[in-house]
C-alpha cells in the first residue's frame, strides 16, 4: 500500500485510538467512583452498626439504672434490634467463645468453634476498639459485621457491681459486667440494599460511562469532521479563487446561459466586449445582448454540437464590433445531459480593421500604379483635347447651337481632369505638415467660407459653442480644411431647404477631440452605410465618389477616426475623432496617473 493510500485512513485511525483513550480514562475514573462510593458505604454501615450497638448499650444502662434489670431484659432488647430490617442478627460473646445473647435464641450457651471468630474475639478484647468486615454466607448473600466491646458502663463498673449486690440484680448479670470477664458484642448486618444499590451505582457508572465515551467519540468525530469541511472549503476557496482568477484573466469574454437562455455568469471581458454594465448582463435573456439564442437552443438539443459563428454588432461606444462566437454544451459530470451553454465571445475588430486597413493599402497601391499610367495615358490627350475645342471654338463659324455643344464637350474634358486629380490625390497622398492648433479655429474658418452658400441654399448653419478647456490637436491644416469643407458640403447638398446643419466640438470619454456634424437631410440607407467610404462610391448623381474616400485617408493619416451614423428620412451624423495633443508634461502626468509610477520630465 502506497503512502497515499494509508494517509488516505489517518482521520479514521486517529478517531479509533482516540475513542479508546477516552474509553480507558472512562473506565478508571468509573472504578475509582465505585471504589469510593464503596469505602463510603462501609463507613456508613459501620456508622450504623456501632449505632445499634451503642443503642443497646444505651438501653441496657438505664434499665440497670432502673433496677429489676436481668439478663432476659438483655436478650429482649437483642431481639428487638434485631427486627430492624437491616440486622441480620446480633449477639453477646464471653471472652471464652459462649454466646451469651443472641437474636436467635437457639444458639445461646453455644461455644464459637470457629477459629476465625475467636481471633476476632481475641482482637476486639486485646484492643478494646470495634472490628468491621464483610462476610460472604452461604447462597451468595453478604453481610457485614462488626465486633465491640460491650461495656455499657466504661467508667462506673465498681458502682455497677456495688448497686448489683443491694438489688435484685441477678448473679448473672454481674457476670455479663465482670471487669476481668470481658465480653464481645457482635452484630451483623445485611448488604441486600447496599448491593443492590452498588449494583444500580455500577449500572448506572457503566452508562453514564458509555454516554460519556459517545458523547466524546461524536465530539471528536464532530472536531474531525468540522477540521476536514474546513481544509475541504479552503480548497474549494483555493480552487474557485483559482479558477476565478483564470476566467477573470482570459483574453476573450467568456459568458454562460441556463437552460431558459439567462445569462448566469460572466467575466469582466465580456462586459468590455459588450459594452454594458454588469447590471445589464445579470440574467438577461442571452438574444438581448447577442443573437445566438437559435445556436443556444440547438447545442442545449445536443450536448456533442459545437457551434461558431461571427456576427457584427452596434455597440455603446463603437460604430460596429466584429465578434467570433463559439458556442458549446455545459454538462452535467459524466452525463449527456446539457444544464446550460458556455459561449466563448472573441473580439476580431482590431483584425477585421487590420485587415480593412490591409485592403486599402492594397487599393491604393492598385490606383497608385493605375493613376500613374492614368495621368500620362488620359491627361496628355485630355489636355490635347481641350486645346482642340478651345481652338475650333475661335477658328471656326460656329452657330449657336455648335457653340453649345463644344462648351458642353469643354465641361467634361474638365469634368474627368477634375477625377484624374482626386484619383492621384486619393491614390498618392502627401505627407501631413503638422502643427499645434485649434479645431475651432479651423471650424468656424471652414463656416465662413460656406456662409454665402448656406443662406443661398435656405439652411441654418448652427454653430454649437465649445468648452473652454477644449484640448489642440497636432494636424495639417490644409488637409484637415479639406475634411470639414467636404464634409459640410455634402451636408449641404443633402440637406433640403429650411434644414439645418449643427457643428460641435468635445472631449469623448477616451480624451479625444470630438467633431460631430449633423443634418436633417435625406440620410443615407443602412445598406450603403459599410460602402460610404469606398472609393468611387457615391449617392450623389454628378459625384465622384472620391471625397469621403480621401477624408477618411487623411483622417486615418492624422491618427483618428471617422464614423457615420444616419437614418433615412431624419438626416445624418459624422463624427470626426483627433487625438489631443499632450505636451511633456501632460503626458508625464497621464503616465503617473495610470501606472502609479511618477516620472520626470527632462528638462532642456
Amino acid at each position: 500500500m502506497t503512502i497515499k493510500g494509508i494517509l488516505k485512513y489517518v482521520p479514521v485511525l486517529s478517531i479509533v485510538l482516540v475513542a479508546a483513550i477516552m474509553l480507558v480514562i472512562v473506565v478508571l475514573f468509573t472504578l475509582r467512583n465505585i471504589n469510593a462510593q464503596n469505602e463510603r458505604m462501609e463507613e456508613l454501615t459501620s456508622r450504623q452498626g456501632v449505632s445499634v450497638i451503642r443503642t443497646l448499650e444505651a438501653g441496657t444502662r438505664t434499665g440497670f439504672m432502673e433496677g429489676d434489670w436481668g439478663i432476659e431484659h438483655l436478650q429482649m432488647l437483642i431481639e428487638q434490634a434485631a427486627k430492624d430490617p437491616d440486622v441480620e442478627w446480633v449477639g453477646l460473646i464471653s471472652g471464652e467463645g459462649i454466646i451469651i445473647a443472641h437474636s436467635e435464641p437457639a444458639k445461646i450457651g453455644l461455644r464459637l468453634l470457629m477459629g476465625q471468630e475467636m481471633n476476632t474475639v481475641r482482637t476486639v478484647i486485646r484492643t478494646g476498639e470495634p472490628l468491621s468486615f464483610k462476610r460472604d454466607l452461604p447462597g451468595g448473600r453478604t453481610i457485614f459485621e462488626i465486633w465491640k466491646p460491650f461495656t455499657p458502663f466504661p467508667d462506673q463498673i465498681a458502682q455497677t457491681e456495688s448497686l448489683a449486690r443491694h438489688t435484685r440484680i441477678g448473679k448473672e448479670l454481674l457476670d455479663v459486667f465482670d471487669r476481668e470477664k470481658k465480653q464481645v458484642l457482635f452484630l451483623a448486618l445485611k448488604m441486600d440494599r447496599f448491593q443492590q444499590m452498588r449494583q444500580q451505582d455500577i449500572l448506572f457508572a457503566i452508562f453514564m460511562a458509555a454516554v460519556l465515551f459517545i458523547i466524546g467519540s461524536a465530539g471528536v468525530y464532530f472536531i474531525f469532521v468540522v477540521q476536514n469541511a474546513y481544509l475541504v472549503r479552503r480548497t474549494l476557496d483555493e480552487m474557485r479563487t483559482y479558477t476565478r482568477n483564470v476566467v477573470e484573466s482570459m483574453a476573450n469574454g467568456l459568458i454562460t446561459v441556463d437552460r431558459s437562455l439567462r445569462v448566469a455568469t460572466f467575466n469582466p471581458t465580456a462586459l468590455e466586449i459588450l459594452r454594458k454594465p454588469k447590471e445589464e448582463v445579470d440574467g438577461k435573456p442571452i438574444a438581448d445582448l447577442l443573437p445566438l439564442e437559435d445556436e443556444a437552443k440547438q447545442v442545449l438539443a445536443d450536448s456533442d454540437l459545437i457551434l461558431e459563428k461571427e456576427i457584427k454588432i452596434s455597440t455603446e461606444g463603437k460604430s460596429k464590433s466584429f465578434l467570433n462566437i463559439s458556442v458549446s454544451a455545459l454538462k452535467e459530470p459524466d452525463s449527456r445531459i446539457s444544464r446550460g451553454a458556455v459561449i466563448i465571445v472573441r473580439d476580431l475588430t482590431v483584425i477585421r480593421e487590420l485587415e480593412q486597413k490591409v485592403l486599402v493599402s492594397e487599393k491604393f497601391a492598385a490606383l497608385g500604379r493605375l493613376s500613374a499610367g492614368v495621368a500620362h495615358e488620359i491627361r496628355n490627350p485630355l489636355n490635347s483635347i481641350r486645346g482642340f475645342i478651345q481652338y475650333f471654338q475661335k477658328k471656326l463659324p460656329l452657330d449657336e447651337e455648335d457653340y453649345k455643344y463644344t462648351d458642353l464637350m469643354l465641361t467634361e474634358v474638365d469634368r474627368l481632369n477634375r477625377v484624374i486629380s482626386k484619383l492621384l490625390a486619393y491614390s498618392k497622398p502627401r505627407e501631413p505638415r503638422l502643427n499645434v492648433r485649434s479645431v475651432d479655429e479651423i471650424l468656424d474658418h471652414c463656416i465662413r467660407v460656406l456662409e454665402r452658400e448656406t443662406q443661398a441654399a435656405g439652411i441654418e448653419l448652427i454653430r454649437k459653442p465649445s468648452p473652454d478647456n477644449l484640448s489642440l490637436v497636432l494636424m495639417d491644416t490644409d488637409q484637415m480644411t479639406q475634411v470639414f469643407l467636404n464634409i459640410l458640403l455634402n451636408g449641404l447638398e443633402a440637406t433640403p431647404r429650411g434644414g439645418r446643419i449643427i457643428v460641435s466640438s468635445d472631449t469623448d470619454d477616451q480624451g479625444r477631440v470630438q467633431i460631430i456634424f449633423e443634418d436633417t437631410g435625406e440620410g443615407i440607407p443602412r445598406e450603403n452605410l459599410d460602402k460610404l467610404f469606398d472609393p468611387f462610391f457615391s449617392t450623389k448623381k454628378k459625384g465622384t465618389g472620391l471625397g469621403l474616400a480621401i477624408v477618411k485617408g487623411i483622417i486615418e493619416g492624422h491618427g483618428g477616426e471617422i464614423e457615420v451614423e444616419s437614418e433615412p428620412g431624419k438626416g445624418t451624423r459624422f463624427i470626426v475623432l483627433l487625438n489631443a495633443y499632450k505636451t511633456v508634461e501632460e503626458e508625464v502626468e497621464q503616465i503617473t496617473a495610470d501606472t502609479g509610477i511618477t516620472v520626470a520630465a527632462s528638462q532642456n
